[in-house]
């Protein structure tokens, strides 16, 4: 973007009242919300708002420090409304992962406003009520989210943004010690339940692979543009089985006997739209669906324990069974 006004919007939304910043530090926030600036740009601007809007620069040493007069209000946006700050805390609560770092820094003040207009403002009334009514849970067993380092967040988030590469340093889980890598190129991200996973690409090779953000122990921006993948589409990875944890997935036609109840869930939730089902008693279902064969699938099919047999493909009925005896010599005294 390069409208000036817009981007001197931005800037006095990014000066602080209570430390001072830098030119340094606005042109990086900038940027990560798509302004391309340049520092003298930016000087330039500071010192003609400075005046109008009370900004203090203190040029004692060097790099300059800039914020807001003590007795003077950032530039903000007015009074939010009960269902702008509603809106606000549930996109905090529930989304703030999946926002670049640059806007979640600057829409700080925001989420903060939402916050005290709940507390104070709304404390009695049926908007407050509605948070403490409506919650978001993932299904499967309650995992704590990983630690991320802040900072390599802010990287990653920048590079994702900005279309850069990465170099960094990878610590996957079946290894003690990091890997190194010259050039990573970030071509999407998703939140998986607790986890964020990163779909790159690592040099000049062309398959995709997935990096958790959690893992990552150094990682620094390159002044060169990723190379993205042609054709590349995060959804449709998505739909073809990426995120089964096995590469692009191929669909097998299931069909299996789900007892005790364990498949009920399934007539209101379908497993495909192709999905037909055979009541076979009040107990008991027989559910054909075309799905993708991904480890996922397995997880998921395991999870049933004795409530479900597998019938076809063949393949997998064989899988299903020897897991099942492995697991039962397991409880063998």
């Amino acid at each position: 973007m390069s409208d000036p006004l817009l981007r001197q919007w931005e800037m006095l939304k990014l000066i602080p009242r209570e430390r001072k910043t830098t030119v340094t530090e606005l042109k990086g926030k900038l940027e990560g919300l798509g302004y391309s600036v340049t520092r003298r740009t930016l000087e330039r601007d500071l010192d003609r708002l400075s005046i109008p809007f009370a900004i203090e620069a203190d040029t004692r040493s060097k790099p300059y420090g800039w914020r807001y007069a003590l007795n003077m209000h950032p530039a903000n946006i007015p009074g939010l409304t009960s269902s702008e700050a509603l809106t606000l805390v549930l996109l905090e609560t529930y989304l703030k992962t999946l926002l670049p770092v640059a806007i979640a820094d600057n829409l700080a003040g925001h989420f903060a406003a939402a916050r005290h207009a709940f507390s104070v403002e709304h404390s009695d009334s049926k908007l407050q009520s509605w948070l403490k009514k409506v919650k978001v849970l993932s299904p499967g067993q309650h995992l704590l989210a990983p630690t991320i380092d802040s900072t390599i967040q802010r990287t990653v988030y920048n590079a994702l943004m900005q279309g850069f590469q990465v170099e960094m340093d990878y610590l996957a889980a079946s290894t003690k010690t990091a890997k190194h890598y010259d050039s990573v190129h970030i071509q999407g991200l998703v939140q998986y339940g607790k986890v964020i996973y990163l779909v790159v690409t690592i040099n000049e090779h062309q398959d995709l692979r997935l990096l958790v953000l959690h893992r990552i122990q150094k990682v620094s921006l390159k002044d060169e543009p990723l190379c993205p993948l042609e054709h590349f589409d995060l959804q449709v990875y998505i739909d073809q089985g990426g995120f089964g944890f096995g590469g692009i997935a191929h669909p097998i036609q299931l069909r299996a006997i789900f007892k005790n109840g364990a498949g009920h869930h399934l007539i209101e939730t379908p497993l495909a739209k192709d999905q037909h089902i055979i009541n076979i008693d009040s107990q008991t279902l027989e559910v054909k669906a075309e799905v993708l064969d991904t480890p996922q699938l397995i997880r998921w099919l395991s999870s049933f324990g004795p409530d479900i047999e597998v019938l076809a493909p063949e393949s997998l009925r064989e899988m299903m069974a020897e897991r099942h005896r492995i697991a039962a010599q397991q409880y063998v005294k």
